[in-house]
C-alpha cells in the first residue's frame, strides 16, 4: 500500500483547492491526495474516483517529485490539438474575398497549395474565431 502524507499547510491547500478549484481535473487530483493521505488504498481511491490507478500512481509520483507541487494538479500547457490553420492565417482573408465567403474552394485551394486538409466546420470555426 502507497500512502500520501500531507502536512497540515498541504491538507488545507489542497481542500480549498478541491472546494474552488474551476478544473475538474485539479478536484480530481486534489481528492485522490486528500484520501490517500486519509489511508484510502488506491483501489479504493480509483472506485470511489473514477479514475484508472495507474494515472493515480503517476500522480502521487509527479506529487512528491514536484518542486511546486500544486502546479503538477494541473493540466500541463501545449496540450490538446494543435491549430492546422494557424501557417495560413495571414492568407485566409483574401481567399475568403476571392471566393464570396464559398468555403468550398477554400478547401480544396488549402489542400492543393499548403497541403492541409480540414473539415468544412473547422476551417468555419477558425474563420469565426479571426472574425471573419
Amino acid at each position: 500500500m502507497r500512502f500520501i502524507d500531507l502536512s497540515e499547510e498541504e491538507k488545507l491547500k489542497l481542500e480549498d483547492l478541491y472546494k474552488n478549484s474551476d478544473s475538474h481535473v485539479t478536484r480530481e487530483r486534489c481528492l485522490c491526495l486528500l484520501l490517500s493521505s486519509k489511508r484510502h488504498s488506491m483501489k479504493d481511491i480509483s472506485r470511489i474516483t473514477g479514475i484508472n490507478w495507474l494515472k493515480i500512481v503517476r500522480l502521487f509520483n509527479h506529487w512528491q517529485q514536484a518542486d511546486d507541487k500544486y502546479s503538477s494538479l494541473s493540466i500541463a500547457s501545449g496540450r490538446g490539438a494543435k491549430v492546422k490553420l494557424s501557417s495560413v492565417k495571414a492568407i485566409l482573408p483574401e481567399l475568403v474575398d476571392k471566393h464570396a465567403r464559398n468555403l468550398i474552394p477554400i478547401l480544396e485551394e488549402l489542400q492543393r497549395q499548403h497541403n492541409i486538409s480540414v473539415c468544412k466546420l473547422t476551417l468555419q470555426n477558425f474563420l469565426k474565431d479571426l472574425g471573419l
